[in-house]
């Protein structure tokens, strides 16, 4: 039935309080999605960057989906991370660049003779705080360096003299594209059947193979295995810049096995016996890229033949004790993201950008949830 005059004021009066009460909710959600398209980096054209159609805007979606996830899935008090939540330990380490580095290397953090202490968390990837070590999964390593000097192109609060590194037990992702990073998100955290069944259709051939074979990975001791930055990283400033890989292996050829019955954190058990033995020796090294190798795919190995990895630093894991109350809920309450670097180490790709606004969202969720810093 038409509306009078009367009526149809009353229900324009009504609308317009309705808008009005949803304004500050709305001004919040406006200034989220500036706030992060404000942070979200910029693309380098000269190293072959690209940014992709609405990119900051799946960053947002996957920001969303991980948020909503961590808070119906932990208490306060309890949040934990949104991936690579179990720590196999947070072990202290000397981080020493060799003398005779090649001087293409010698950028940012990689200067001759220089050492760093440094500090690296060893993780499971799954989701799974809980989850039973024995169960195949991707393997991280994140190194933090301390007494960096210079400006980061990120830093946490307290925190301007550290340079991070991120590596896992693969040297290829799933995925590339940014709609489809968050799109994935969103059918795994849906419990949605049918939408878990789509995800090899999203993924594609090459994408839903490398996902199988990082989930199906099994390791003896994660200071025996080796890792790889998967995304590429600048190297230099200016027209010498360049792009590269990184990946850290052993200094020799580990003696640890699976045991035949292994207990749920065997992992960490390993570590404890090998650095209650004497100190563990990895190498650091770095891949620069040639020519047809592109920054943006995440999915495809870079071949070591046509451009092999270089060692330029030593990772000294000292002989200690870390496996102790005090030190394990440091650890927990420690914070890694690839963009606390120097200039001269700028993560590149869509991955590395998402990345940006996604770790710190993440983080700050977890510290406030939890009333840590």
């Amino acid at each position: 039935m038409p509306f009078g005059k009367r009526g149809a004021g009353a229900c324009g009066y009504r609308l317009r309080k309705a808008i009005l009460a949803l304004l500050p909710a709305l001004s919040v959600a406006v200034g989220a999605a500036e706030s992060i398209e404000h942070q979200y980096p910029k693309a380098d054209a000269y190293l072959g960057e690209a940014i992709q159609t609405d990119e900051w805007h799946s960053a947002q979606r996957l920001i969303d989906t991980l948020e909503d996830k961590i808070r119906s899935t932990y208490g306060p008090g309890g949040a934990r991370r949104d991936a690579h939540p179990k720590a196999h330990g947070c072990v202290a380490a000397d981080f020493a660049i060799s003398d005779d580095l090649p001087p293409g290397l010698a950028h940012g953090v990689f200067q001759p003779g220089a050492t760093y202490r440094a500090k690296i968390r060893f993780s499971n990837g799954s989701p799974n705080a809980t989850g039973d070590d024995i169960t195949g999964d991707t393997r991280g390593m994140a190194i933090k360096l301390y007494d960096v000097p210079g400006e980061k192109l990120f830093t946490s609060a307290g925190r301007a003299d550290q340079q991070d590194f991120i590596l896992i037990s693969s040297p290829v992702f799933f995925i590339n594209d940014a709609d489809d990073y968050a799109s994935f998100f969103e059918r795994v955290d849906s419990d949605s059947v049918l939408k878990m069944l789509k995800i090899p259709f999203l993924l594609g051939w090459q994408g839903s193979w490398n996902a199988y074979r990082m989930l199906s990975q099994t390791i003896a001791n994660p200071l025996e295995t080796r890792y790889w930055s998967v995304v590429p990283y600048q190297l230099g400033l200016g027209q010498s810049r360049r792009a590269v890989k990184y990946s850290v292996r052993a200094c020799s050829d580990g003696s640890s096995t699976i045991p035949d019955d292994p207990e749920s954190n065997y992992l960490r058990a390993a570590m404890v016996r090998t650095l209650d033995a004497g100190p563990a020796c990895m190498e650091f090294m770095i891949q620069p890229r040639t020519a047809e190798m592109s920054v943006e795919d995440s999915i495809s190995r870079w071949s070591e033949d046509e451009a092999p990895f270089q060692p330029v630093a030593k990772l000294t894991i000292h002989q200690q004790v870390f496996d102790t109350a005090d030190q394990n809920s440091a650890c927990e309450n420690e914070s890694y993201n690839p963009w606390q670097a120097l200039p001269e180490h700028k993560p590149l790709g869509a991955v590395s950008r998402i990345r940006r606004v996604v770790y710190e969202a993440i983080s700050d969720l977890r510290h406030e949830m939890n009333g840590v810093e």
